[in-house]
């Protein structure tokens, strides 16, 4: 800890100005010019069949006259999830030191086919385990 005391010889005259040395600004030297060759117009009779470096001599005008084709094939349908109540398991629940939770299944012994915490024990939360389904089979 810092104590103030009294000082036996305060200073009672003021200090002596601080000044900065001058400094001298020097200019830099000109900038250097690097010339390229002009530019050298280059047409392409036909469509090439990779991109070239070349910038194209007369490019589509943006946004196009004509709207995007529609898709020739229809997107597929994504298959509908569904939930069994057999793969409904009650399972342990405790958190980490990071306050995630953590469930612990144990030997897959108690469903809850209501899909409801009220099928379980205090303690255990019900939740769906694939694991668990496979390990016991359906019910």
């Amino acid at each position: 800890p810092i104590i103030s005391s009294p000082t036996l010889s305060p200073v009672t005259t003021t200090p002596a100005p601080f000044a900065l040395p001058p400094v001298e600004f020097a200019p830099t030297d000109p900038p250097v010019s690097v010339f390229t060759a002009p530019p050298v117009e280059l047409v392409t009779p036909k469509p090439t069949t990779s991109s070239t470096k070349r910038p194209t001599p007369r490019p589509t005008i943006q946004p196009t006259p004509r709207p995007t084709p529609k898709p020739i094939t229809k997107r597929p349908t994504p298959m509908p999830v569904v939930i069994s109540p057999d793969s409904w398991f009650c399972a342990k629940s405790s958190f980490t030191e990071n306050w995630n939770i953590l469930l612990e299944f144990g030997e897959c012994d108690k469903r809850c086919p209501s899909m409801d915490n009220s099928d379980c024990e205090p303690g255990y939360q019900c939740r769906q385990s694939d694991e668990c389904l496979e390990l016991v089979g359906p019910s």
